[in-house]
C-alpha cells in the first residue's frame, strides 16, 4: 500500500505541532467542515437565503484535510488522555473510585493500566536514565495501584502459572 501524497499533512499533525497549535489547526478544519455541510444542508432543504447566510463559497474539506483533521483528534485525544495525567492525580490525592467513573471504567482496569504505564516508565529509565521512573518511583507508583486490592492486583497473566488451592 502506497501512502497518499498528503502524508507530510498527517505526519505534521501528529508530531510536529505542540498540542495548542494542534488544537487551533482542528478548531480551523472543523469549522470549515461544519461550515460547509451546514450551507449543503441549508441548499438541499431549500431554506438557503444568501442575505442571511452569505454568499461566500464554503467548499468541503479535501481528502488531505479529513486525514489532517482525523490525525489531528487521535493525537488530540492521546495527549490529553495520557496516563501520566492519572499519575498526577493520584499524587494530587484522587482516589482510585474517582478516576475510574471520570474516565468510565472500572478500578481493577484503571490500576492495571497505572502499573503498566509505570512499569514502561521504568523500562525507559533503564535505557536512558534521565527519563522515565526510578527503581524508587516505580516501587512508590506500584505499591499506589495495589494499595486495598489485595493479592489479586498482583496476579495479571501469570495467574494461570500459580498452582490452585484443592
Amino acid at each position: 500500500m502506497t501512502m497518499p501524497e498528503h502524508s507530510n499533512t498527517w505526519h505534521d499533525a501528529r508530531y510536529d505541532m505542540p498540542v495548542s497549535r494542534q488544537l487551533e489547526r482542528y478548531n480551523e478544519l472543523a469549522a470549515k467542515n461544519a461550515s460547509a455541510r451546514a450551507r449543503i444542508e441549508l441548499v438541499a432543504r431549500g431554506i438557503y437565503d444568501p442575505a442571511r447566510h452569505g454568499t461566500d463559497d464554503r467548499p468541503p474539506l479535501t481528502v488531505a484535510e479529513h486525514i489532517e483533521l482525523l490525525a489531528l483528534a487521535e493525537c488530540i485525544a492521546r495527549t490529553v488522555r495520557h496516563p501520566s495525567n492519572i499519575h498526577h492525580a493520584l499524587l494530587a490525592g484522587v482516589t482510585w473510585a474517582d478516576i475510574a467513573h471520570i474516565i468510565d471504567s472500572d478500578e481493577l482496569t484503571v490500576r492495571r493500566d497505572y502499573q503498566q504505564w509505570a512499569d514502561d516508565q521504568y523500562d525507559l529509565n533503564q535505557r536512558y536514565p534521565d527519563r522515565g521512573m526510578t527503581a524508587d518511583e516505580h516501587a512508590a507508583a506500584t505499591a499506589r495501584a495495589a494499595k486495598g486490592v489485595g493479592d489479586t492486583f498482583l496476579r495479571t497473566e501469570t495467574s494461570t502459572d500459580l498452582p490452585h488451592d484443592q
